[in-house]
């Protein structure tokens, strides 16, 4: 993160690099971030050993949300995106980022920076703007391709992904039909729609959900977009829609997929995503099967709830079958079934509306826009809460060695389970056995902002766990409060929750395909 711009930003972090440094080795020795044994992050604890710095070597894009502080004093949420080149040798030779914190915004700043890959796939990464001015990460690779990312150098605490870039879609403006999807913490609100982008030209239509006030529906979408930089992918796009207009700079990350940056410092702290749409004109019929979803948002509480579960659908109108786990504020809710009458329609254009009727005597409804059949983005209509997500398909049957091999993770959210509260985000490996056995390997930032001060502590841990024939595994891990719930996709891969009172923590895992 750069949380200060020009001059002043050198000048700052000069001066609070003392604090820093002493922030650090106190988190370190006082254990924070969960308890339990320290030390798993630095050499790769994990069984796929064959990671380098070679395997992350091209142009990649990011972005990432969370809390810190720009000054020692005072503390502000912030969303960062960017764009890096990194050699396969351990330097970052371009870096481009873009940062919007306490209503200001730092566009288009260059750095260049060092990263170390372990051969588990973990590692760490620096953005250098200057002297002293130095932004540091964790991340842990899926692949060559993909990894999850957390901030971690004691100014605040954040998280993301990051994909690598096709420079071919570099080219020419983004062209096709895309779902698009954005989560504005100032804004307070959760826009999703289905838009065509054709020689710049945007239209669509879509749903804004409004924290207190609830949903829109339908919205209008207008707008223009600007060819990306032919060496980065950085462009920029203007959405008009009812609620008024709002400009971003995206990155390509290749010509199916774009990452968004909301630039109206003053209104907004937004991210999103684009995913080019398939398989329409889409019917009931697109939406059949089993599907396992991953959602997180806002209450009373920024990173206030964290959702997870699965719905079978049969193909004209009906959902058969669901589970569901959610926390909210830190009290979680956990294997809530689905009564009867839970339903579904579908547009031609991909949005969906799916009402499921809980065993709580309440009902979820999420609006979904397909990006194919068996995939969506969607939000859930809830008068207060701001909450959106993914949902995937399942593939495969699911038993104890559907979860086998090596997984990447990230987790992000808040833990008030100790005090003081902490804002927590994760990110490390999952390493099941295929027969009921975990071990957790991973780094926890954390920033406590009534405090003003953060830090990280890395942690291995060893527990038990067990799958249901849908999909659906608990583990426990003795010695640390951890009862995790899991919602597979496929082998290795989908999403969970922390489900322990007064934590607020949720995200998803991916297979690691090795070198």
């Amino acid at each position: 993160m750069n949380p200060f711009f020009g001059k002043s930003k050198c000048a700052a972090r000069a001066a609070m690099a003392l604090v820093a440094v002493a922030t650090l080795l106190l988190a370190v020795g006082c254990g924070f971030g969960g308890g339990g044994n320290g030390g798993g992050g630095g050499g790769g604890g994990g069984n796929n050993g064959n990671f380098t710095n070679a395997s992350l070597k091209g142009q990649y894009a990011f972005t990432l949300r969370g809390v810190g502080t720009p000054d020692g004093v005072n503390s502000f949420f912030f969303v960062e995106g960017g764009v890096f080149t990194a050699d396969g040798n351990g330097n970052l030779t371009s870096v481009t980022d873009d940062f919007i914190e306490n209503f200001t915004a730092g566009l288009n700043i260059q750095a260049t920076g060092t990263y170390r890959i372990n051969k588990d796939g973990t590692g760490d990464m620096q953005f250098v703007f200057g002297v002293n001015n130095v932004a540091q990460y964790r991340i842990t690779l899926s692949d060559d391709s993909h990894f999850y990312m957390v901030e971690d150098e004691g100014f605040n605490t954040s998280a993301g992904t990051g994909e690598k870039q096709d420079a071919t879609a570099f080219a020419s403006v983004p062209s096709g039909t895309f779902v698009l999807q954005t989560h504005d913490l100032v804004a307070g609100n959760s826009k999703l729609g289905v838009t065509t982008w054709n020689a710049g030209q945007i239209t669509g239509t879509g749903d804004v959900l409004i924290g207190g006030s609830g949903l829109i529906s339908p919205v209008t979408i207008t707008g223009t977009a600007q060819a990306p930089g032919s060496s980065t992918g950085r462009g920029t796009v203007t959405i008009v829609d009812d609620t008024g207009t709002s400009h971003y700079v995206y990155y390509v990350v290749n010509s199916k997929k774009l990452l968004v940056l909301n630039t109206d410092a003053t209104s907004s702290l937004g991210i999103g995503r684009a995913e080019a749409q398939s398989g329409g004109p889409f019917s009931a019929a697109s939406l059949n099967g089993s599907y396992v979803f991953g959602s997180a948002g806002e209450t009373t509480f920024i990173s206030g709830i964290h959702s997870v579960g699965f719905f079978t659908t049969n193909g004209t109108g009906g959902v058969t079958d669901g589970n569901f786990d959610f926390v909210q504020d830190g009290n979680p809710v956990t294997n809530i079934l689905l009564n009867p009458g839970s339903s579904y329609t579908v547009d031609a254009n991909g949005r969906a509306d799916v009402k499921l009727n809980l065993s709580t005597g309440l009902t979820n409804e999420k609006v979904m826009y397909l990006v194919s059949p068996s995939r969506a983005l969607f939000l859930v209509n809830d008068p207060i809460n701001v909450e959106d997500g993914t949902v995937d398909k399942q593939s495969g049957t699911f038993s104890n060695s559907s979860l086998n091999g090596q997984a990447s993770f990230f987790m992000d959210g808040f833990d008030a389970s100790q005090s003081p509260a902490l804002f927590k985000d994760r990110v490390g490996t999952l390493t099941p056995d295929g027969s009921g056995s975990l071990r957790t390997n991973y780094r926890t930032s954390f920033f406590d902002g009534n405090n003003i001060i953060g830090g990280f502590s890395d942690f291995t841990f060893t527990g038990t766990y067990a799958v249901n024939g849908s999909g659906v595994a608990t583990a426990q891990f003795p010695g640390f409060t951890g009862n995790m719930v899991f919602y597979l996709s496929s082998t290795n891969t989908g999403y969970f929750l922390q489900a322990d009172t007064g934590v607020d923590m949720g995200g998803s895992f991916t297979k690691q395909t090795g070198p």
